[in-house]
């Protein structure tokens, strides 16, 4: 089993209760999307969506449409219901 370490980040109240609350509507925890963001980010070796100055609607624009790809993907790949043991147990290459 993958030895597992904490991660404490420090985030505005309201945005992390957004974030709650869409991922809880995903159907996993902030946890688990912080998880799939850094996974993508070393798979792809890049941030998974673009970044760029402009107005924040465009940047939360593209955020969502990230989350909505990857979200997709593993729906695609039947494996949207995975628990953390079994994305941690995925190692470096793509779980399908």
């Amino acid at each position: 089993m993958t030895e597992l370490t904490s991660l404490n980040i420090k985030v505005n109240r309201d945005l992390k209760n957004q974030a709650d609350e869409l991922f809880n509507k995903m159907g996993m925890t902030l946890s688990t999307a912080v998880n799939v963001f850094i996974r993508q980010a070393v798979l792809e070796q890049a941030i998974p969506f673009r970044i760029h100055i402009g107005s924040g609607s465009v940047a939360t624009s593209s955020a969502k449409e990230a989350l909505r790809t990857m979200q997709n993907q593993a729906i695609a790949n039947g494996n949207e219901h995975m628990s953390m043991d079994e994305v941690n147990n995925c190692g470096k290459r793509y779980c399908v």
